[in-house]
C-alpha cells in the first residue's frame, strides 16, 4: 500500500527543485515525469521508485486543508500530493523532506 504524504509550502516544488533534492539524498537516482510533468518520480540507482510528486494545488480555504493533515503549518498556499509506492517509506520520506527544505514547506501524513 502506498504511503500518501502532503507538502504545503508557499511555493511550488519545481522540477529543478526536485531534482537537486534527489541529486543529494540519492546520487545514483533519477529523476523522471510522465504525462508533460503531470507525475514526477524518483527512483533510486536500481530503478527502485522512490517518491511520486503531483501538481501542486492552491488552497482556498487552509482551515479546511488542515483538517485532513497530521500537524499542518500555521500558514501555506499550495497543496502537493506525494507518494512513496510501495515498501520501506524511509528513503521515499528523507527524499520528501528534502523537497520541502528546498521549497520552504512541510511535509505532513495524509489522515
Amino acid at each position: 500500500m502506498p504511503t500518501e504524504l502532503v507538502l504545503l509550502s508557499d511555493v511550488a516544488p519545481t522540477a529543478h527543485a526536485i531534482g537537486v533534492a534527489a541529486a543529494q539524498e540519492h546520487p545514483l537516482g533519477t529523476y523522471i515525469d510522465y504525462h508533460n510533468g503531470l507525475v514526477r518520480q524518483i527512483v533510486d540507482g536500481d530503478g527502485r521508485a522512490l517518491l511520486s510528486v503531483y501538481p501542486s494545488r492552491p488552497v482556498l480555504d487552509p482551515t479546511q486543508a488542515a483538517q485532513c493533515v497530521a500537524d499542518p503549518p500555521a500558514s501555506f498556499a499550495l497543496w502537493t500530493d506525494m507518494a512513496i509506492p510501495f515498501g520501506d517509506p524511509t528513503d521515499g520520506r528523507a527524499l520528501a523532506e528534502a523537497i520541502a527544505v528546498a521549497v520552504g514547506g512541510v511535509v505532513t501524513d495524509r489522515i
